[in-house]
């Protein structure tokens, strides 16, 4: 993650001093980074990289002030959608 205005990097992932891997990043909101990696849904603070909160346990791939939207795999081309209040 790096400052918009100056290029600087903040931090990065893979992490291999904290053994931690790059989740699969599927949106942004307010400070939040969310995604996917083989352990499951993953949410970060954007400018620490933190782990943060990942409730209801999704990583959606869309969000606004409303709701976050998630799509589920389920089988070959079938996904099924979710819709989540927003919060916080």
């Amino acid at each position: 993650m790096w400052v918009a205005r100056s290029g600087k990097v903040l931090w990065q992932l893979p992490d291999e001093q904290s053994d931690r891997v790059a989740p699969e990043v599927t949106s942004a909101w307010h400070g939040r980074v969310y995604g996917e990696t083989e352990n499951g849904p993953v949410a970060l603070d954007a400018r620490t990289g933190e782990d943060a909160p990942a409730s209801p346990g999704i990583a959606p791939v869309l969000v606004n002030g409303s709701a976050a939207l998630a799509l589920k795999q389920e089988d070959g081309w079938k996904y099924n959608l979710f819709v989540y209040a927003a919060t916080g």
